[in-house]
């Protein structure tokens, strides 16, 4: 007997594929929801063994007027994983296809819930960077929930800087979330996730390698020659968490009572360009040539440290050593090369 229904917005994201699986496995019924029927039929797919606990609702607009009042009728528990990201390279413009979204898509969501009394628990997928303030460069820094990016509307709208105008979506749509449960109380309770650069295998929908999300991608993009000629890591993403941690953390944030009214921040550590380099030539013999020379790597100074003891005491979340990460990541896209037949 299912332990209730789940919406999980974004489904068949890296992030959403994760966290539906855990609450598939938990027990949970659980509702995708992605842009196009296809690929949420394509989803399960994927995951045949759980198709008599899965349905979908298309959401082709999460800012369209009621775009999500199907959506949550007869959920138990939402999880909001879904926000628009760019691919590199790609022009995008910052309002129409950043801000709007992740702002307005949230608080349509939210409005959604009162239509439904069942609604216990609303989990919001977040970011480290909703808790980094960008212009602090303090190594002694030492960041907790209680932080914030300080990034504005107007200052996102008007920045050239992609990752930064993401940062600054998820900031601005995390707070509209917090603002809703302050105005509305609603009857339900709220949590909020916020994971580093988050890494592990691509179990997701995938069509090709050049659809691999972006962590999962740098990672590949060492093991298969990119950067041999040499690998600076910047230090505003040497800190990672495993998606088998964050889909964890999404469940016991879901189901607990610690968890009621409160933000989690996932890092489980940091790492550097020289690591990479060596757990992928220890463990994988066949990529040494691909990769750089150890003296060809190097990694800007790390800007801060993140106290993640309430997600561990509260959530009981023990992080996922980076090695294993990088082994079975590397070793599953190694597996879809084959696939794919690249």
């Amino acid at each position: 007997m299912s332990r209730g229904v789940v919406l999980v917005t974004g489904i068949n994201g890296f992030i959403g594929t994760y966290t539906a699986l855990a609450f598939l496995d938990a027990g949970y019924t659980v509702r995708g929801t992605a842009r196009t029927a296809a690929k949420c039929a394509d989803w399960i797919a994927h995951f045949p063994a759980h198709k008599s606990a899965y349905d979908y609702v298309v959401i082709p607009d999460l800012v369209a007027p009621g775009a999500f009042d199907d959506a949550v009728k007869g959920c138990d528990i939402i999880v909001h994983v879904a926000s628009p990201i760019n691919t590199p390279g790609e022009k995008l413009d910052n309002e129409a296809d950043f801000l709007v979204p992740a702002i307005n898509g949230t608080r349509n969501l939210l409005h959604a819930t009162k239509l439904e009394p069942r609604i216990r628990r609303v989990v919001f997928t977040s970011t480290l960077a909703t808790a980094i303030d960008p212009s602090v460069h303090d190594r002694a820094k030492v960041y907790t929930e209680a932080d914030w990016n300080p990034t504005t509307y107007e200052v996102a709208k008007a920045s050239t800087q992609p990752r930064f105008v993401y940062g600054a979506s998820k900031t601005l749509a995390e707070r509209a979330f917090w603002d809703y449960v302050e105005d509305e109380k609603p009857t339900w309770t709220a949590a909020a996730i916020l994971p580093s650069a988050v890494f592990d295998p691509p179990i997701q929908p995938l069509t090709s390698l050049a659809t691999l999300n972006r962590s999962v991608a740098f990672l590949w993009d060492i093991a298969n020659g990119k950067y041999k000629a040499g690998l600076t890591i910047p230090a505003r993403i040497a800190f990672y968490v495993s998606a088998r941690d964050v889909a964890e953390a999404h469940l016991r944030a879901a189901e607990r009572d610690e968890a009621n009214n409160k933000r989690y921040l996932l890092v489980a550590g940091c790492w550097d360009a020289p690591e990479i380099v060596e757990i992928i030539s220890r463990h994988f013999p066949a990529l040494r040539d691909n990769l750089p020379a150890p003296d060809a790597t190097s990694q800007e100074p790390v800007l801060a440290s993140f106290d993640t003891s309430k997600t561990q005491s509260e959530l009981g979340i023990e992080f996922m050593a980076f090695e294993k990460i990088v082994v079975d990541t590397i070793g599953e896209v190694m597996a879809l090369e084959k696939q794919f037949g690249v």
